[in-house]
């Protein structure tokens, strides 16, 4: 079970500014000279001139807002946010305000913030496709993947060139499991921003699809592009477990946990393979610490419910796996080791139940993962050409 990366506003091309606001010529020297300094990116220079303005004459949007936006592009988000809020109470209806205030909050961890900071910019500017952009990415970052990619489907018509909004769709398809409409729109992308978290989201998308040579392909390039990418190590494993070479699946998650021990998938992985070739000690140390760092993920449970079935354990695997499955009902493997789990307990009529059910969902995940790769390959043409980054 992949879990779910977040994307980031570097992979997407966003500024963190949106322009500064020039001065009148009636304007004290000092705001002159700050907004000067802004404009040309020196914004230790402006906070210095804005300080003399204020301290002499009353604050205006101008200064306020501009102030804000020097602070910014120090990277001092709180400071930043204080004058966009105050320059707002000045001129409640700016969208360029309300935009860089959504980023702001953005870049400090508050998308519930941003999210209305980037409505009201769209009530100010209602034909601004980067404001519609920005609300789309903060829907993806809060989980809403199918706002997200009604948002940003509406940018990627306006804007069909974009590789940003191309980026953003293909990646909320991805989250949708709409994996034949996310991997062109990414690929589009990656050929045109060659960005190392493009590739690896393009890679997770071949994941999705089971096309683990491609996905192999593209996380090798991720790697020689920024080998310090996060996450990018289990995600070769995954891809190294797909094509049969389990030795550098582990190779590369040992790998992982030296850059990052607290990375929750390498914890996880490493646990599952471990199990697998039988060592129970490290399976149990690697799952207990993604159980520490992700506490009830379900495939973490389906772990130790393997664990406990193969140490005759069956009602803590029957118990485990009921959990799971109250959660994630359609999770395929888990219905399959219940269905043991019954027939081990002697409750033959669950058992069977639960085959019917894993019988329902392969065939369900197989015509899926089947019109998928038609659909991939009906994309590519004849030639096994690329994909476009055209929107079926």
């Amino acid at each position: 079970m992949k879990t779910c990366r977040k994307v980031g506003l570097a992979a997407l091309g966003f500024v963190v500014v949106v322009g500064a606001t020039a001065a009148t010529p009636k304007e004290p020297a000092a705001c002159i000279l700050g907004d000067q300094a802004v404009a040309q990116k020196q914004p230790q220079l402006a906070i210095v001139e804005y300080d003399k303005c204020l301290a002499r004459h009353a604050p205006t949007f101008e200064v306020l807002s501009n102030l804000g936006i020097a602070y910014a592009q120090l990277k001092k988000f709180p400071e930043a946010i204080r004058n966009y809020v105050q320059a707002l109470a000045l001129d409640r209806d700016s969208a360029p305000v309300h935009l860089n205030l959504g980023l702001a909050y953005l870049k400090t961890g508050h998308p519930k913030q941003a999210e209305r900071q980037f409505a009201r910019a769209l009530m100010s500017d209602p034909h601004d496709p980067k404001a519609l952009e920005l609300l789309a990415y903060t829907h993806f970052q809060l989980g809403d993947f199918a706002l997200a990619a009604y948002e940003a489907g509406l940018v990627h018509k306006a804007m069909p060139e974009e590789p940003s909004a191309a980026f953003l769709l293909g990646s909320s398809y991805l989250r949708l499991g709409m994996y034949h409409r996310a991997i062109p729109l990414i690929y589009y992308s990656v050929s045109h921003s060659q960005s190392p978290d493009a590739y690896l989201v393009l890679g997770e998308a071949f994941l999705g699809v089971r096309a683990y040579r491609q996905a192999l392909e593209v996380f090798q390039k991720a790697v020689s592009l920024n080998p310090k990418l996060p996450n990018i190590y289990s995600d070769l494993a995954l891809a190294y477990d797909g094509v049969g070479e389990p030795g550098k699946a582990s190779a590369a998650l040992k790998k992982e946990l030296a850059e990052d021990p607290n990375n929750f998938e390498a914890n996880y992985l490493m646990g599952r393979t471990d199990r697998i070739n039988d060592d129970d000690a490290d399976a149990v140390k690697y799952l207990d610490k993604a159980n520490e760092l992700q506490p009830g993920d379900a495939a973490v449970a389906y772990e130790f419910a393997v664990l406990a079935m193969q140490h005759h354990h069956y009602a803590k695997a029957e118990s485990i796996l009921r959990g799971i499955l109250q959660k994630l009902p359609s999770y395929t493997d888990a219905h399959v080791l219940l269905a043991e789990v019954y027939f081990r307990l002697h409750k033959t009529q669950e058992g069977l139940r639960e085959k019917a059910i894993v019988a329902a969902l392969k065939q369900a995940q197989h015509d899926r993962v089947v019109a998928e790769g038609k659909a991939l390959m009906k994309q590519a043409g004849p030639n096994g050409a690329a994909p476009t980054g055209q929107d079926p």
